[in-house]
């Protein structure tokens, strides 16, 4: 990896001086070509001209269109045309350099993102590369798109779909957050590291919730714990969402023993519930609201999120106000 960024300034430089070459050699070559071709040759009635048949000759077109019609013109060109073509040559291979060593670091993930806006993800390759495809599922069923890049310390995994960008670095270090584009994101989701120890996995949590912080006062952060009595510590630390997962399956598993495929009906539900923005319906009662999606196709409206309280089925005469939030069955 080193051998790679050493190559690429040593590229990056040979770049910029081989361009400086190439216009000392197209610009002076011309003004020597004019000074003696001027008046002798009727092809070259300006510098421009002159300019031209430089620029023809360096980069081996040769149209033909203009030539030298004095001993000292050709001997000019003589001269311009070995330095031209040795220093478009070099230009060449340099941008092409260039080009192939961005191209390996991209695919090795060492490069660093130029998104804004996007979602990063960060966390264990099993639970980050779920989570990706269920992100994914639900852009293209709402027909809402994000750039997501993956920040992981490790391989690029096999199975990561080729449209997510992936970053190798490690998360707990600022300047590998930066190459992700943290600072830049619109959202951030935060994984377990170490499902095996929870205490570690969650302090890691948190502490990557407060770097993030940090770097993004914007971003949407949305981490995941281990242990439930560790929310309020990583919603302190900064995020704006935990979910602690094995709170709900508790609960799941609970529901399942008195309510037999109840799990598998839960997970269909919250795999099409969408919270809409309530601007077209302020004003409105609730069962106003229901009748209009229901009609509209839209989705059937089952509650209201209000200052962080979620209000299943409010009733059919309760408000809708500004700020409100529809909880919507696709």
């Amino acid at each position: 990896m080193r051998l790679l960024r050493r190559i690429r300034r040593v590229a990056r430089s040979l770049i910029f001086y081989s361009l400086i070459m190439f216009l000392a050699i197209l610009f002076t070559g011309a003004l020597v070509i004019y000074i003696i071709e001027h008046g002798h040759n009727p092809s070259i009635r300006n510098y421009f001209d002159a300019v031209w048949f430089v620029m023809e000759t360096i980069t081996t077109v040769g149209y033909g269109d203009i030539v030298p019609a004095t001993f000292w013109g050709r001997v000019a060109d003589m001269v311009i045309m070995p330095l031209g073509i040795a220093v478009v040559s070099l230009l060449t291979a340099s941008i092409a350099t260039e080009l192939t060593s961005a191209s390996i670091m991209r695919n090795l993930g060492r490069h660093t993102s130029s998104r804004g806006g996007h979602i990063v993800v960060i966390g264990g390759v099993s639970k980050a590369l779920n989570v990706i495809t269920e992100i994914i599922n639900n852009m293209e069923r709402g027909n809402r798109f994000w750039d997501i890049t993956y920040l992981y310390d490790g391989e690029r995994p096999s199975s990561l779909p080729s449209d997510v960008e992936f970053v190798r670095g490690n998360p707990f270090n600022r300047d590998d957050l930066i190459r992700a584009g943290v600072d830049k994101a619109s959202i951030v989701i935060i994984l377990p590291f170490d499902e095996q120890d929870p205490v570690s996995s969650d302090a890691k949590v948190a502490l990557l919730v407060m770097s993030v912080r940090g770097l993004n006062r914007d971003s949407y952060i949305i981490a995941e714990v281990l242990n439930q009595g560790n929310v309020g510590y990583v919603l302190n630390a900064g995020a704006n969402s935990v979910v602690s997962l094995g709170s709900f399956t508790t609960t799941v598993i609970a529901k399942e023993i008195f309510d037999r495929g109840a799990s598998s009906a839960l997970m269909n539900l919250i795999r099409r519930i969408d919270i809409m923005d309530s601007k077209d319906f302020i004003g409105l009662r609730f069962g106003d609201a229901l009748e209009r999606l229901r009609i509209s196709g839209r989705g059937i409206l089952i509650g209201v999120v209000r200052g962080g309280d979620v209000l299943i089925n409010p009733g059919n005469d309760y408000t809708i106000q500004s700020g409100d939030s529809l909880l919507v069955v696709s």
